[in-house]
């Protein structure tokens, strides 16, 4: 064995070659001045060569930290430039910053400072310096006494690998001092000094531990590092074929490991039974193809709840299981409550850092109760689009579950969960994801997601998963295992994600869907999701950008015809038919319309994005909607999905109320009014043929900007802010009279198949709107006057003959097929050529109640008994609950008076009765007794 030492010469700003961070002075106590030195050179080199300026994220590790992600008294806000936290340079690749621990951090009486925490960065945040393996930089803070103080700076930690290099050893200690090192009870070293560096050369191959030993004085100190030295060897062993290449396999005694990592050298798994650490037993095999990497080991290695582990590839990458279905994040699930962290192994916090995979012990497959689900035609959906987040005060699954039933009476028969996928934080879009076949535990786990896809199913409604393959964020051990720290991308060795975006609305890092290896990690994806949670469809996000023809910054270059996006895009459709045939495809793609055609005659739907049109028709201005028929697109069938509102444009009900147009007899912002306009601009949407899509509580006139900042201010930067949830919304007389009526929209759409005829005309004026529909069994004729002014219009009826207006129930004698007739402003009518009856009744437009309460008799009353009211029989009623929820009744006309059937389940206490004219209003107060 070869020895090389050096002592240095202790001088202002020395430091020991491998060392990221140092200080002066080298033994710092809490109470000290100090000051910082930082190598960006060193580490994972995230800030090597950066010329700008640098900030330190800076906070401690104190007795009260429960782990080392549990930083205390932070200064500095991530992303900010703080002038707290500025970096002084002092060359290239080397800065400093003095202060004093105690003062700068706030440090409080009785608290004990054991470590200053580091991460070093740019003004925004995008480029960082860290750690070797990428995590926080630590700098231990010693007791205040003049005793014997070392501290083993390089190696930096445990379990490094290598094969063949030198291994610098990088000591220092307070005091001249005994210094003797040993390797695997070997001494290697010794000699009297204060600082040592040492090269260690030509160890052997297996498992090795240094040992320093330190005396001075009578007082002893003593070190320990352990690092492993590999063979030179490429041997490799094939895959046994019940073991999956990707991710983890069931066996019945055993599971199978495996990882995809071309062009990596070795691969460890990490796990309990190692404590994470090294193991020449848990060295994972390479795959003839020298791509894959697998091991297989006994069930005994794990216990429940101790089901946990990593990768560590090339001794330097510590990744968590891309196809884990599981991650513990232990920078984010704090944000979890209590129940939610006990449904899952615990954080392994004290052996490892990162994110970890984890499973559970048995394979247990979904018990589920609807096993032949009969979807709807997809000309037929009516989804909507649900962010968990912004849509349930737990944001949970099991709220979710029970909310379907809600959803189901409205008249949907699909939901769409925007991305569900473990993204990276809590508060989320989840456009930003890392772990695409996990679940993100924040809003719940497989299981629960999968009794919400059964209770959806029971109910006739399928559940589409908005799905984002068109790139991932840096938690992705995509971006992990291939990463160029320095320029903060994936290094151009990456067999999955692109150096550089190639279009101009990537986020994060765009994935090469030419790649072989990108295209195997999509349709295993898309399998799992189909198998494992029974859903019915996938809404891919940006599917334009699935693409590697390089549009730079250019849109309009994007947008057009790409014939190898159009391929990648129907390999896609074909693996999800050829597992399941029913599926729906539904790309967002705002391409070429000759390519958008292509793909819809492959089977695909389409969104449109007509929120801008429909919008300006709510709002009293001109418009045009023809673009939410497909037949002005040139397809052939049903495939474009327009829309009034989505996740992605703002919001009507806030358009309207801030921007909405009025004249002296009409206004749009007022509340009645606007909620008449909603119900206009969905009459018409509705009537148009072909797939629908409401965005959440759209259906009661959702009126916060989708800009709005959690303070109530607007402003751009609040776009992906949480949003307040509007329940109470359907207490609201005006809102709720909107959900009823788009209610009775829906049931007339789903349940009379001249909605999905091909037979169709749309008449598209500046404010007058018709749609003329021709079935076997009913014609029908929607018209809207979208103008704050009157107008007399021609419906331009298809015969002659009694017609009936739905809405209203009354009926029209047609002699003329050109007959005119006046529409108010903001008014629409659907005619139907047979009468049909809204499941609770017909409205009015009439106001035939009183100002003054209506007396009603019994009252009290009993639950199931029958209530008499002294109004006119045509008036429909609604019995509210006191927590503004609609009890179901039936309601009888006698002799000219209304009589009230109630249930007879009904809970004591104090009702409501309003009536459902406009304006709605309270007309009596109910008692129920026992």
């Amino acid at each position: 064995m070869r020895l090389a030492t050096t002592f240095l010469l202790l001088f202002s700003a020395t430091v020991l070659l491998g060392q990221v961070v140092w200080t002066e002075p080298a033994f710092p106590t809490q109470e000290d001045d100090i000051k910082l030195y930082f190598d960006a050179s060193e580490g994972n080199g995230g800030l090597e060569g950066f010329t700008g300026d640098v900030y330190a994220h800076m906070g401690l590790i104190t007795n009260e930290s429960n782990s080392p992600s549990d930083w205390k008294n932070v200064v500095g806000v991530w992303g900010t430039e703080d002038a707290r936290t500025l970096m002084e340079r002092e060359g290239a690749n080397l800065y400093s910053k003095t202060y004093n621990i105690t003062e700068f951090h706030g440090v409080q009486p009785g608290d004990l400072v054991e470590s200053l925490a580091f991460v070093f960065r740019n003004g925004d945040g995008s480029l960082a310096g860290r750690a070797t393996d990428g995590s926080d930089i630590f700098f231990e803070v010693f007791p205040p006494n003049e005793g014997l103080l070392a501290t083993l700076l390089v190696p930096e930690r445990n379990s490094i690998i290598y094969e063949g290099e030198v291994l610098q050893l990088s000591l220092q200690v307070n005091k001249e001092a005994d210094i003797r090192v040993s390797d695997n009870g070997n001494e290697i070293f010794s000699e009297q000094s204060t600082q040592v560096q040492l090269d260690i050369i030509g160890q052997g191959i297996g498992a090795h531990t240094l040992q320093i030993f330190i005396e001075a004085e009578g007082e002893t100190q003593e070190l320990s590092r352990e690092y492993f030295v590999l063979e030179n060897s490429d041997s490799r062993l094939p895959i046994p074929n019940d073991i999956s290449r990707y991710g983890l396999t069931y066996k019945d005694q055993s599971f199978g490991v495996s990882l995809v990592a071309p062009g990596k050298e070795h691969v460890f798994l990490l796990c309990p039974a190692n404590e994470y650490s090294v193991d020449f037993n848990y060295r994972m095999n390479k795959d003839l193809d020298g791509n894959t990497f697998w091991i297989e080991i006994d069930r005994s290695n794990f216990t429940q709840g101790e089901t946990t582990y990593q990768f560590l590839v090339d001794g330097e990458i510590k990744i968590a299981d891309p196809f884990a279905k599981i991650v513990l994040d232990p920078w984010n699930d704090d944000g979890l409550t209590a129940d939610q962290r006990s449904q899952y192994p615990e954080y392994p916090e004290e052996v490892t850092s990162g994110l970890v995979s984890a499973f559970e012990m048995t394979d247990n497959s979904f018990d589920w109760t609807i096993t032949n689900f009969d979807r709807p035609a997809k000309e037929e959906l009516v989804i909507y689009e649900v962010l968990m987040r912004d849509f349930l005060n737990d944001k949970s699954y099991v709220s979710l579950l029970d909310t379907l039933p809600y959803l189901a009476e409205l008249g949907v028969n699909a939901i769409e969960l925007m991305p569900i996928n473990e993204f990276e934080g809590n508060q989320s879009w989840g456009y930003n994801p890392s772990f695409h076949s996990a679940i993100d535990k924040y809003y719940g786990t497989e299981e629960e997601l999968q009794k919400v896809v059964d209770k959806c199913h029971e109910l006739g409604m399928s559940v589409i998963l908005d799905v984002v393959f068109n790139h991932a964020f840096s938690q992705s051990p995509f971006c992990q295992l291939y990463w160029d720290a320095a320029n903060f991308r994936p290094t151009d060795e990456n067999p999955w994600l692109n150096v550089t975006a190639r279009h101009p609305f990537n986020v994060g890092y765009d994935f090469n869907h030419e790649s072989e290896f990108t295209q195997a990690w999509v349709k295993e994806i898309l399998t799992r999701l189909i198998v494992d949670l029974n859903v019915d469809g996938f809404r891919f996000d940006l599917s334009k950008g699935l693409t590697q023809f390089n549009s730079g910054g250019n849109a309009g270059l994007m947008s057009r015809y790409d014939q190898s996006r159009i391929d990648i895009l129907t390999d896609y459709a074909e693996h999800i038919r050829s597992i399941d045939e029913g599926i729906y495809v539904i790309l967002e793609h705002f391409a070429d319309n000759d390519e958008e055609r292509e793909l819809a005659s492959k089977g695909m739907l389409l969104w449109s994005n007509t929120t801008f049109q429909f919008a300006e028709a709510a709002m009293g201005y001109r418009s045009d909607l023809m673009a939410a028929s497909y037949k002005s697109r040139g397809f052939p069938e049903p495939s474009v999905i327009a829309y009034m509102e989505s996740h992605d444009e703002e919001r009507m009900g806030f358009k309207i109320k801030t921007w909405g147009n009025s004249s002296s007899i009409h206004n749009t912002k007022d509340p009645w009014t606007f909620s008449d306009r909603i119900v206009a601009t969905s009459a018409v949407y509705f009537s148009i043929p072909g797939p629908k899509m409401l965005w959440q509580f759209g259906e009661v006139g959702y009126d916060e900007s989708i800009n709005r900042c959690e303070d109530g201010s607007i402003r751009d930067e609040c776009r992906l802010s949480p949003k307040p949830i509007r329940w109470e919304d359907l207490q609201i007389e005006h809102r709720a009279h909107t959900q009823e009526r788009i209610a009775a929209l829906l049931y007339l759409r789903n349940n009379h198949e001249v909605f999905h005829t091909e037979s169709f005309n749309f008449r598209d004026d500046d404010f007058f709107k018709r749609i003329r529909l021709d079935g076997a069994d009913m014609n029908v004729v929607t018209i809207a006057n979208f103008d704050v002014n009157e107008m007399t219009v021609s419906p331009e009826f298809q015969h002659t003959g009694i017609w009936y207006d739905y809405m209203l129930g009354e009926e029209i004698v047609v002699n003329d097929v050109n007959m005119d007739l006046d529409l108010k402003p903001g008014e629409f009518r659907i005619y139907t050529s047979k009468q049909i009856i809204p499941p609770g009744g017909f409205f009015t437009d009439v106001e035939e109640v009183p100002n003054e309460m209506i007396s009603v008799f019994p009252n009290p009353i009993k639950p199931g008994g029958i209530l008499n009211l002294d109004i006119n029989n045509r008036i429909r009623i609604a019995v509210v609950n006191s927590q503004g929820q609609s009890i179901e009744i039936n309601q009888l006309n006698k002799n000219g008076q209304v009589q009230l059937q109630l249930p007879s389940e009904m809970s004591t206490g104090l009702y409501f009765i309003y009536s459902l004219t406009e304006p709605r209003k309270l007309i009596a107060k109910l008692t129920i007794i026992d």
